[in-house]
């Protein structure tokens, strides 16, 4: 019969067990970064995986997987630019995977049955799809940084625009949500490369959630949520007033007014061409009126011309 381990021969013994499996579990706990394969670096003559030579928005790393050219531009001469392409038909393009973290070579990256297009990388209650639609970041819960969930702050797709009410079917739920655009709303139009230059590239990937994230409550139900005056900077954004508004909305108003801000609606191509039924909405702020009305504060529209 062996004789027994003098206790502080066991401790020792079990210490040095311990010691060894450390090393083991902090290695696997490491998330390699990604290396492109030494046959794309040869033929590109690239070498950094997150480099972007062509400036086409997307990463070397990225053009490897969507099987593009790092070099060019519009990899395929069709005039619609790389990043907008989209390769694995998961409706989702190229620069969007790039944001969502998913692969642009696969229709189903994580191989759960749900195509890249219908994920919500960031868990802010949109779709990557949605994300894209309506210009906001699929890698950041909170693509304007105000605290408030993209979810939240009533992106969507314009149902209807008749007697001053603006009728958003919402991104997040599906439910539409109706206010009045008064005399203090406002309407801005910029493109979906005006609102993504404004992304902070250090939160992609980032799905923690903002430091306050019920602030704005459901939009869907909810049109009470205080009005912190926060508003996104964008370049080139048009501004106008609920005169232009309302004339561009009924033919029949008298565009003129004593206010100089407002001009003529038809002046507007915001007003005349962009917000219609279709219109994407980056995002709307709601507020409520002296009587407790629903009211748009600012309502931010997605221009596909610009």
């Amino acid at each position: 019969m062996p004789a027994a381990l003098h206790p502080r021969a066991w401790t020792l013994c079990v210490a040095a067990v311990g010691a060894l499996a450390v090393p083991a579990t902090a290695s696997a706990a490491k998330t390699a970064s990604p290396k492109l394969p030494a046959s794309f670096q040869h033929r590109y003559h690239v070498t950094s995986a997150v480099a972007d030579p062509d400036h086409d928005g997307l990463t070397n790393f990225t053009e490897y997987r969507a099987h593009t050219n790092p070099k060019k531009t519009d990899t395929d001469r069709d005039g619609t630019p790389d990043g907008s392409e989209d390769r694995d038909g998961d409706t989702l393009d190229n620069a969007g995977e790039q944001r969502a973290g998913t692969d642009p070579g696969k229709r189903d990256t994580d191989s759960d049955g749900r195509p890249d297009g219908r994920e919500d990388a960031d868990h802010d209650g949109l779709t990557n799809l949605a994300e894209q639609q309506t210009a906001n970041d699929p890698g950041d819960p909170d693509s304007d940084d105000d605290g408030i969930r993209d979810g939240r702050e009533n992106a969507g797709q314009v149902v209807a625009f008749a007697g001053g009410d603006l009728t958003i079917r919402l991104a997040s739920t599906g439910k539409t949500v109706t206010a009045l655009i008064d005399t203090d709303s406002s309407v801005e139009c910029s493109s979906s490369a005006d609102y993504e230059s404004s992304y902070d590239d250090s939160a992609a990937g980032d799905t923690s959630s903002p430091e306050d994230p019920s602030a704005a409550g459901d939009a869907s139900v909810d049109a009470s949520a205080p009005d912190d005056g926060s508003t996104d900077d964008f370049a080139d954004a048009s501004t106008a007033s609920v005169t232009a508004f309302t004339a561009a909305d009924d033919p029949s108003a008298d565009a003129s007014t004593d206010d100089p801000a407002a001009g003529d609606a038809s002046d507007d191509p915001c007003l005349t061409e962009v917000l219609t039924p279709g219109a994407w909405v980056h995002d709307a702020e709601l507020t409520t009126d002296d009587a407790g009305t629903p009211v748009f504060d600012i309502v931010a529209l997605v221009d596909p011309q610009a």
